[in-house]
């Protein structure tokens, strides 16, 4: 698998070191580490040597391991060497954690910057669709990027470059191991045991030679250690470069986002205007021409008996209408679009005038009552008030859709339905974006 197709599949939780133990024996060491590398366990230590130097000194010890403690010193030595042993296994199992985790920060960071790559690419694409193919602000990648995909995620093997460093590397490896912990635990007991039988008689009890093999693996032991250290010292510090290298391309990419981002906002601000200016003009003109044209026969004999005076104003031109009620289809263009929203459709300028749309009845239903909201809020706004008598400032139907009349819904949905008719006045058509679905009203 690539790093690149690897990088969909990261993990999601942080790494930590009980969750890379490969085995059991990595389980052990890690549990002997915590137990031994604990405060805890230095004060039991200290606590039983003190307890075994009063003991050897004025208690019932004397005759077994008197000043200097030979067989203390041995045991001393013994210890010391188990942990060393043990320290190299948990040297080795957090250089193979580290290891790993560079592994995976390496691949979080590439699939970021995929991702932030991606997101440039489609700011372009804005660049081209608001400024006629003309980029918006000329900017580069963080070099940094490219060096990652080409650079290798820092490892601790390859911070040994020296032969001295490859030693002590092969030696962390073939030491720092639970079985070479268990070798020299067993062979430490085996040493012992066979001494306190009498098979082994070249190193008796207190176990002078074992003491002086062990004070002299101790000693390679730790300058092994002090190496091993050193290597690790260094891959962390590559792989700390790395980190803040990936964290200064990423802020990079966001502030070149949020530039270009900006950018763009001058553009779309100045597109907004032109939308709520000017075609919100086109589609209060259109919806005063569409109402003229629907309602003229009926307006004036309406007129001619006298019953609605004044009319006429309301079949006039655009150019003679009072600017109380331009402004009123002002308001009720500048909704179209946010209505047509709630019910998963957009207008858009005419692409195709052979596409026909028609609202459902669901659709026409939520449309008339968002709009009588309106209109009910612009009246109430302006003054107006409920009377049951049409007046100057009265209006029957400033009521809540559920307590108006059948008939004055009825206008409303008819409204609604031409809709389409007044967007192809102006230019637009309605496209829908989803399917129809159930909506409460």
């Amino acid at each position: 698998m690539t790093r690149a197709s690897h990088a969909n599949d990261i993990s999601r939780t942080p790494g930590t070191i009980s969750g890379e133990q490969t085995g059991v024996n990595d389980a052990i060491a890690v549990m002997v580490t915590r137990a031994v590398g604990s405060m805890t366990a230095l004060y039991v230590a200290l606590a039983f040597i003190g307890e075994w130097m009063v003991l050897a000194t004025w208690g019932p010890l004397r005759g077994v391991d008197p000043y200097p403690f030979p067989f203390l010193l041995f045991l001393d030595n013994v210890v010391q060497l188990v942990l060393c042993l043990v320290i190299l296994v948990g040297q080795r199992v957090l250089s193979a954690s580290a290891d790993r985790r560079a592994v995976r920060t390496y691949e979080h960071a590439e699939a970021i910057f995929q991702q932030v790559a991606a997101l440039q690419r489609h700011l372009d694409q804005h660049d081209r669709a608001l400024s006629r193919g003309v980029s918006l602000l000329e900017s580069s990648p963080h070099p940094w990027i490219e060096r990652h995909r080409v650079q290798e995620p820092p490892q601790a093997a390859d911070q040994a470059v020296t032969v001295n460093d490859r030693i002590a590397a092969w030696l962390t490896q073939r030491l720092g191991t639970m079985w070479a912990f268990y070798l020299a635990s067993g062979t430490q007991v085996a040493w012992i045991v066979l001494a306190r039988v009498g098979i082994q008689r070249v190193d008796p009890y207190p176990f002078a030679f074992m003491s002086f093999l062990s004070t002299l693996a101790q000693l390679i032991f730790m300058i092994v250690i002090m190496v091993g250290q050193d290597v690790l010292d260094r891959a962390a510090n590559r792989r700390s470069e790395q980190t803040f290298l990936d964290g200064e391309a990423i802020l990079y990419e966001c502030r070149r986002m949020e530039v270009r981002l900006t950018a763009q906002d001058r553009i779309i601000a100045s597109l907004t205007d032109y939308i709520n200016v000017q075609v919100a003009e086109r589609l209060a003109q259109a919806i005063h021409d569409t109402y003229g044209a629907v309602h003229e026969g009926g307006m004036r004999a309406a007129v001619a008996r006298s019953q609605v005076p004044g009319g006429a104003v309301f079949l006039g031109s655009w150019d003679e209408l009072p600017e109380e009620f331009k402004e009123s289809n002002r308001a009720q263009a500048r909704e179209i679009g946010e209505r047509l929203a709630a019910i998963g459709c957009i207008m858009v300028p005419t692409v195709d005038s052979a596409l026909d749309f028609a609202f459902d009845d669901d659709e026409v239903h939520l449309l008339a009552r968002l709009e009588h909201e309106r209109w009910m809020d612009e009246r109430t706004a302006q003054g107006f008030e409920f009377g049951p008598v049409r007046g100057e400032r009265i209006r029957p139907d400033l009521v809540p859709w559920e307590r108006l009349s059948d008939e004055a819904r009825m206008r409303n949905m008819q409204a609604v339905r031409r809709i389409p008719d007044i967007l192809d006045r102006a230019g637009f058509q309605v496209l829908r974006m989803s399917s129809p679905a159930c909506r409460c009203c």
